[in-house]
C-alpha cells in the first residue's frame, strides 16, 4: 500500500507540529529555538487534468513508488525557518531536560 501524501500535506503537518510543541514548551524552564529545519524528500510529480491546478509534488514513501518508479522521482531539499507569524522571531520550544542537567 502506498502512504504518499502530497507535499503541501507533509508541510502543513510539520507547521502543526511545531505549533505543538511549541505550546507543549510554554511553561518549560528549558526552552530550543529552531533555527533550521533541513528536509531532503523524494517526490514524484504529476500534471494534474485540472486547467487551473498545474503540477502536483508527492513525497514518496520508502518502500512505496521509490522502487518501482525511481526513474520518475525526484530529490527535493529544503533548508525551512521555523518564525512567529506576528513577530518574525524564531519559533521555540521546549522539553523539560531538568533532570538531565541537574544529574551532572
Amino acid at each position: 500500500m502506498s502512504m504518499d501524501i502530497e507535499l503541501a500535506d507533509l508541510l502543513a503537518s510539520l507547521r502543526s507540529e511545531i505549533g505543538r510543541a511549541r505550546l507543549e514548551a510554554a511553561d518549560q524552564d528549558v526552552k530550543f529555538r529552531i533555527d533550521s529545519i533541513d528536509l531532503e524528500l523524494q517526490v514524484s510529480v504529476e500534471k494534474s487534468a485540472e486547467a487551473n491546478t498545474g503540477m502536483k509534488f508527492w513525497v514518496v514513501s520508502l518502500g512505496g513508488k521509490a522502487g518501482a518508479k525511481s526513474g520518475q522521482t525526484h530529490t527535493v531539499r529544503m533548508t525551512l525557518t521555523a518564525e512567529d507569524a506576528a513577530t518574525g522571531q524564531k519559533v521555540r520550544t521546549g522539553d523539560d531536560v531538568s533532570d538531565l542537567l541537574g544529574a551532572g
